[in-house]
């Protein structure tokens, strides 16, 4: 598929290759299902909504956010909430005592999904739902089945197929590959035949001295989409380059102007498309084989949520709220973590705001809000990027190159701890300068809390696919968004 390609519809009869459920929400089920007393076979139930959607090689399966709820048809949310995201069916994941032996065969799985789930049909609004078993033994066994809305088109053919792997998008980006038990081969990644040259023992000795082999080949070896490409986008862009990263995709519409040439773009560029001045500044700086990928489009395009569905992480550095809702959305509704930086020089000392957000533990409306709350609907009313105030002061008292460039070298350094330890949940960093010069670190994680979110964002947009994320919907979760701020 090529990458500005719309992902259409799918049919439902193929087989995913693999089911991308978010880490923060496994790692909630299983510590729910450990508190639990354990009651042969102790068969813990959550269900989420499934969506089947196109990617780079095969089909992938999507789940939504993850319920222990019993399986019925469940009221509507107050407050009148859009109209509910398109669904092919539900992910059922069930976490069973070691030693409990999970079904096998298409009369086990029929008539455990009648034991289990029999209101499974009640739960979806698709007619003949699709369904996607997760079976998890405490102990570490694993199996991923699926098991399509419709007759098999020739008798006797099996109903419940295996699915090879388990993404598992958080800390780590942990990918588990079934295939040894399911003797299903997942189908291979687009580029599985071009080389790899790895980490450069010249280029790379410092780097592989700090994070070893094998994590440093994982970092370069990501996909990263970085939407926003001035001050803190550029400084960002360079040292992701320089780290070696194999794959970047840029997303930036707008043009150079003179005040921005304090980031790390090409001068002398006055009027050119600010990626153009990026590439400039960067070129022979890539690694053999890496590729720089230039896309002129705004974030709220399809083009763009097609290529965030691709990506390992999204990294937001822009200075207008509309854009951030944009890249929040595609990142939900395609489980991918984001991180978006801030920053911001006020009369009382420079500021920064770093969100870090893996895949099922919030979004940005939830974990900090919005600032520009007030013109969010009006912003997503324009056709196009919004416009840069003429008069800059509105939206702060200035910027720095030290600070913006400390901000992206901070948040690089958030990536790549994502990118490489397991597990971990959403992070709101902030970075503010003291009257006598000093620097304030204040963390913030939403679960120290404990308060439960209700975001419509994250309940409506989770795993909901290309198709969920519309300009409509979004005007529609803005409006109750707001309604429940008051």
């Amino acid at each position: 598929m090529r990458p500005n390609a719309l992902l259409p519809t799918p049919n439902p009869d193929p087989a995913p290759t693999a089911l991308c459920l978010p880490r923060a929400q496994l790692d909630t089920l299983l510590h729910l299902a450990l508190a639990r007393p354990a009651q042969p076979p102790h068969t813990l139930l959550a269900h989420a909504p499934l969506v089947l959607q196109p990617a780079p090689g095969g089909l992938q399966a999507l789940a939504g956010p993850l319920s222990t709820q019993r399986l019925r048809a469940l009221p509507p949310q107050p407050g009148h909430p859009p109209e509910p995201p398109p669904t092919h069916g539900l992910v059922l994941v069930a976490v069973a005592s070691p030693g409990a032996p999970p079904p096998q065969g298409d009369a086990a799985c029929e008539a455990w999904l009648l034991q289990h789930a029999p209101g499974f049909r009640l739960a979806t609004a698709a007619i003949n739902p699709a369904l996607v078993l997760l079976w998890l033994r405490l102990d570490g066994q694993a199996t991923l089945l699926f098991r399509h809305g419709r007759q098999p088109a020739s008798a006797g053919a099996p109903r419940w197929v295996p699915v090879p792997q388990l993404h598992l998008p958080g800390g780590g980006m942990q990918r588990v590959d079934l295939a040894a038990t399911t003797g299903r081969q997942p189908d291979p990644e687009p580029d599985a035949n071009e080389p790899d040259p790895g980490p450069d023992d010249r280029r790379d000795s410092r780097h592989l001295a700090a994070f070893g082999a094998a994590p440093l080949r994982h970092l370069q070896r990501s996909h990263i989409v970085l939407v926003g490409a001035g001050r803190v986008g550029s400084v960002f862009a360079h040292g992701l380059v320089r780290l070696g990263v194999q794959r970047l995709t840029v997303i930036e519409p707008d043009h150079m102007e003179p005040h921005n040439e304090d980031g790390d773009v090409a001068p002398l560029c006055e009027g050119r498309p600010k990626v153009e001045a990026l590439q400039r500044f960067v070129r022979g700086l890539q690694r053999p084989g890496a590729v720089l990928d230039l896309q002129p489009w705004p974030v709220s395009s399809a083009r763009a949520g097609a290529l965030i569905a691709q990506a390992d992480a999204v990294l937001v550095c822009v200075d207008n709220d509309a854009a951030r809702l944009w890249a929040n959305a595609w990142a939900l509704a395609h489980n991918r973590c984001l991180l978006a930086v801030a920053t911001r020089v006020q009369p009382q000392g420079a500021e920064a705001d770093l969100r870090l957000l893996p895949a099922g533990s919030g979004c940005l409306a939830c974990v900090g809000g919005y600032v520009q709350r007030a013109e969010l609907l009006q912003q997503l009313a324009l056709d196009g990027p919004v416009p840069t105030p003429a008069d800059f002061r509105q939206q702060r008292q200035g910027s720095l190159r030290s600070w913006s460039a400390l901000a992206a070298h901070l948040g690089q350094r958030l990536l790549e701890q994502h990118l490489l330890r397991p597990g971990g949940g959403a992070l709101f960093r902030q970075l503010q300068e003291t009257p006598q010069g000093g620097l304030q670190v204040r963390d913030w994680r939403p679960e120290d809390d404990g308060r439960p979110r209700a975001c419509p964002f994250c309940s409506t947009l989770q795993g909901a696919g290309q198709a969920a994320v519309t300009p409509q919907r979004l005007r529609a979760l803005v409006r109750l968004w707001l309604d429940s701020a008051m």
